[in-house]
């Protein structure tokens, strides 16, 4: 279902940090889908200094969720007492399950591991669903200390650029420090490798209320 070919031959930008756009990961078949049974159920409203947007079940493998409770930061182990963490896919399509499984695979991460220089081996996995509506938006962050990658997957068949929700990578932790901006358009994804100056954010969405910014974050963390 993954096209690694297309992380492989990806350029890792190293200005204003290590990122990178990928194109085509996923074929437009696969991809309208995934757009179509995206999970619509068991979200939450992520709010706090900066960000507000929808977030849904946190998905790791039977390996990692042992190592994920290990963390000093014993939001894991909340998230699984709620039932916000899981490896049990049966809530998801069939298509979403094939492309979870696909995640975590040795072979994905070892496409992103040649495409950025990082060594994944020893790192813990995450993935989740995110959904913005209009309002929503997510304030310059470089993200946690301890995170390594950052995958982001969009399931927007078609997004207007007056709507804002952009991925916007900086210059700096200001907003307005533009040096890309990104549509969230299923025919891309982005690799940010977390660092200090990693600033990105997501613009404030203003699309019509039927209309959702559709995302996967995938993230690699180190116990640290």
């Amino acid at each position: 279902m993954l096209n690694l070919q297309s992380i492989r031959i990806a350029v890792i930008e190293k200005v204003p940090y290590h990122w990178a756009l990928i194109k085509d990961l996923l074929s437009k078949e696969v991809s309208l889908e995934l757009t179509a049974s995206f999970p619509k159920q068991d979200f939450f409203l992520s709010t706090g200094e900066g960000y507000g947007y929808y977030w849904g079940k946190i998905i790791a493998s039977s390996q990692d969720i042992p190592l994920l409770l290990k963390f000093k930061d014993d939001r894991w182990r909340q998230r699984l007492a709620q039932g916000k963490l899981t490896s049990d896919l049966k809530h998801l399509s069939h298509t979403w399950r094939n492309l979870i499984e696909g995640l975590w695979t040795n072979a994905y991460r070892q496409a992103l591991g040649d495409m950025t220089g990082l060594d994944l081996t020893d790192c813990v996995m995450d993935i989740g669903f995110r959904q913005y509506k209009s309002g929503h938006q997510h304030f310059p962050h470089t993200d946690e200390p301890n995170k390594v990658l950052t995958h982001l997957l969009f399931f927007n068949q078609e997004w207007s650029e007056n709507w804002g929700g952009y991925l916007r990578i900086l210059k700096d932790s200001e907003p307005d420090s533009a040096f890309r901006d990104i549509l969230p358009l299923s025919h891309s994804s982005v690799v940010i490798v977390r660092s200090d100056n990693s600033w990105h954010m997501v613009t404030p969405v203003t699309s019509p209320m039927s209309e959702s910014r559709l995302a996967l974050r995938v993230a690699f963390f180190r116990n640290v």
